[in-house]
This record gives structure tokens, C-alpha cells and sequence, in this order.
């Protein structure tokens, strides 16, 4: 399969889009300066509110993030205190997740650094493994140099899936890498004003890139800057990604891979499935809601084998959709109706491994006794919708 990153300038925005084989999977707009994941901020407490157990932190003026009291109940404080939050405090928090509609960026205050290969935890003992990560024995292996890095430190690590077939010298010098620039965080942050940035979390599309399992992978960029920063992140890496610079400006990058198009489909009610069948897609406040419709699909064969086949294909649209659109939250898909049990379970086996090739959490729940299959996806970035709105209407 070919996989291709494309980093394009679109309405003042970065805008990045992952091919697979030309298709469209995921994209994302970022404004270059924009609120960032993994960004630590010196905030300043503005309110407790008890009964939801949460405070709202000023992170940057105007800009107040949700910090659950149960989730963190320790804080890094700036200056000296008895251990009990009060308004007017300082403290030290990382944006964990990004604004979503109308809601404030989510922070926190167990500290991650993000590296190529690895999150390192700085103030919780937990090592984690990538699931996509299957040979066993790796896996042990990993495990292992976890525990020797960590054991005795209060510290942590999730070593990402990339991290595989990395030599352990690799790995090791990373976690020293990533463990000095955590040093250096605690080490500044109580001689910082209120509103510092402590620290800058590599910019989302090269976190992005990061992620991307490597083989054949080829990024194409028509950003001076940022072909230059791909570069020099990679620089003596014998296994980075292929990295192009585009340069003919009488033919825009954007429409060379009629990426405005991509975007027009990834924002329409309407998708169609190669068997004529169809998605209706729709998102509301509380829910996604997905119908799939045979459409136009010709019946040869009986209608169970024909509504099986279509409801397979559907599946697997749904999931690129699910990413492509970044929806989130709770999701009801209503397939075609099957009369046997064996054919709803084989549908529910394919779209459950489909859902573990997603790189944010996606849960199957289950079907419900109307036929309904129910999901949940995690919150992370806001929808494309909500994106593309916000750089301005699509046109």
C-alpha cells in the first residue's frame, strides 16, 4: 500500500492529509502558532467549582483550560503551598486535549514528553507498550528495559509502535534525551511568570509524521519550513521517510492531489461505496449517527449474502470516515438488517479488527436487541467540520 503525507498551506492554515493509494484517511488544519497538545503552560487558578470537582486554569490571557480535581490530585505548584488548590494559584499544567466546539482545552498535570519512539512520563511509574506492537518476545523485551530505565524513579514510559525494530541504544539514549529536557522543566518552572510556556510540544503534523509507521511512506511538502524541519528531525536516520520538497508553482500542490475536492467529500452528508450502496452520516450534539442504504446496489445473489457483502464494505468505510472526520463521542451505525446470527457476528468480527487499526481509541460496544451496533471514539482534536468552519466556509 502506498502511503503519503501531504503538508499544504490551506486558508492561512497547515493543512495534513494521509493517502493511502491517493485516498484521503485523516487530515487536520493547524494555524502554525496555534494551541498545541503536550504544550506546559505556568497557569493561574481562576476557579474551583467543587461539585464537579474541576478548576479552570488561565494558561495564556483569555485562554482558560478544565483541570478535573480527580484526575490530578496532585498539583506542581509554582510557589510554596499546604497542598490545597485555591484560586490565584499558580501551577504547572500540560494541555492534554484540545478545544472541542465550545468546550475548554482539557489540561493536566501528569507531565508527557512526546519522542519518536516513545512517551516518557515524568511524574508517573506506569511502562506501556503499543498494542500494534505483536511479537511477544519484543514485547517482553521492551518491558524489561521499561522497568531497568524507570524502577526507583517515580518516572514512566509507553514506547510507541515505531519503537519495534529500533536497537535498544536507540531507544535508551531517546529516554536520556527526553529525561533531560523533563529536568530542565522542573528545574525553570517556579523562576517563570504566570503564563510562561514552559515548554513547546513538537508541532502537531511532525508529531504526526512521527506516529506513522515508516515503511514506504513518502512526505510531500510545498513549505520551505517545514520540509526543513522534516529534514533536520531525520537527519542521519537510514530509515526516515521519503521527504520531497514541491516547487512548480504553476500547478498548486493542493490541486495536484485534489485535496479540496477530498475535502469537500469528507465534509458531505452523502457517501458512496463502490457496490452503490451508502453512507448517511450525520452529527448532532449528543451523537453520530450513520445509516447505511443499498442504494443503488444491483441484488444478484440472495439478499442475505448481498446485505452481508454490502454491510462489510460499509464497515470499512465507516472506520476511514470515522478518521478522516475525526468525529468522536458516541456512534450509532444502523447496517442492513441480517437474519443470521452468523452473519451479524462475522459483521461484528470485521468492523472489531477494524477498529484496532485506528490510531485514537475506538471501542466496539456492542448491538443492541434493534439491530443498532454502538461505538465510542475518543476525544482528541476537534471534528474536520468544526476546523474547516473555524478557517473560514468552505467553498
Amino acid at each position: 500500500m502506498s502511503k503519503e503525507v501531504i503538508i499544504t498551506n490551506y486558508k492561512n492554515q497547515y493543512l495534513v492529509v494521509s493517502l493511502d493509494n491517493g485516498k484521503a484517511v485523516e487530515m487536520f488544519l493547524k494555524a502554525p502558532d496555534a494551541l498545541k497538545i503536550g504544550d506546559i503552560f505556568v497557569g493561574k487558578v481562576k476557579n474551583i467549582v467543587n461539585n464537579i470537582q474541576a478548576a479552570f486554569v488561565e494558561i495564556q490571557p483569555g485562554v482558560i483550560g478544565y483541570y478535573s480535581l480527580k484526575s490530578n490530585p496532585n498539583h506542581i505548584f509554582s510557589r510554596p503551598s499546604n497542598g490545597k488548590l485555591k484560586n490565584g494559584d499558580e501551577i504547572l499544567v500540560q494541555v492534554e486535549r484540545g478545544s472541542i466546539k465550545n468546550k475548554a482545552p482539557v489540561l493536566t498535570s501528569k507531565i508527557q514528553l512526546s519522542g519518536r519512539h516513545m512517551v516518557f512520563l515524568g511524574n508517573q511509574q506506569f511502562v506501556g507498550i503499543s498494542k500494534k506492537i505483536n511479537a511477544v518476545g519484543r514485547r517482553d523485551a521492551l518491558k524489561e528495559m521499561g522497568k531497568r530505565l524507570t524502577d526507583g524513579t517515580g518516572r514512566g514510559i509507553i514506547f510507541r509502535t515505531g519503537s519495534a525494530d529500533k536497537d535498544d541504544a536507540v531507544l535508551m539514549e531517546e529516554y536520556h534525551s527526553l529525561e533531560v529536557d523533563y529536568k530542565k522543566i522542573m528545574s525553570i518552572y517556579q523562576s517563570r511568570t504566570c503564563f510562561s510556556k514552559i515548554y513547546a510540544s513538537p508541532r502537531d503534523w511532525l508529531s504526526y509524521v512521527h506516529a506513522i509507521p515508516k515503511p514506504s511512506l513518502r512526505i510531500l511538502t510545498d513549505i520551505p519550513e517545514v520540509y526543513q524541519e522534516i529534514r533536520s528531525q531525520h537527519a542521519g536516520d537510514d530509515s526516515a521517510p521519503l521527504c520531497e520538497l514541491y516547487k512548480d508553482d504553476s500547478y498548486p500542490l493542493i490541486k495536484l492531489k485534489s485535496l479540496e475536492t477530498q475535502i469537500g467529500r469528507a465534509l458531505s452528508k452523502n457517501v458512496w461505496l463502490k457496490s452503490g450502496a451508502s453512507l448517511v452520516i450525520e452529527t448532532t450534539e449528543a451523537l453520530t449517527s450513520i445509516d447505511v442504504n443499498t442504494s443503488r446496489t444491483e441484488i444478484h445473489k440472495s439478499n442475505e449474502e448481498t446485505f452481508l457483502q454490502i454491510n462489510m464494505e460499509a464497515a470499512a468505510e465507516i472506520c476511514r470516515q470515522l478518521r478522516l472526520r475525526n468525529l468522536s463521542g458516541i456512534i450509532i451505525i444502523d447496517f442492513i438488517n441480517l437474519s443470521s446470527k452468523e452473519a451479524e457476528e462475522k459483521l461484528m468480527s470485521e468492523l472489531g479488527k477494524l477498529s484496532r487499526e485506528d490510531s485514537v481509541q475506538l471501542n466496539l460496544i456492542d448491538m443492541t436487541p434493534l439491530g443498532l451496533v454502538e461505538m465510542t471514539r475518543k476525544r482528541t482534536y476537534r471534528p474536520l467540520h468544526e476546523q474547516i468552519k473555524e478557517a473560514g466556509d468552505f467553498e
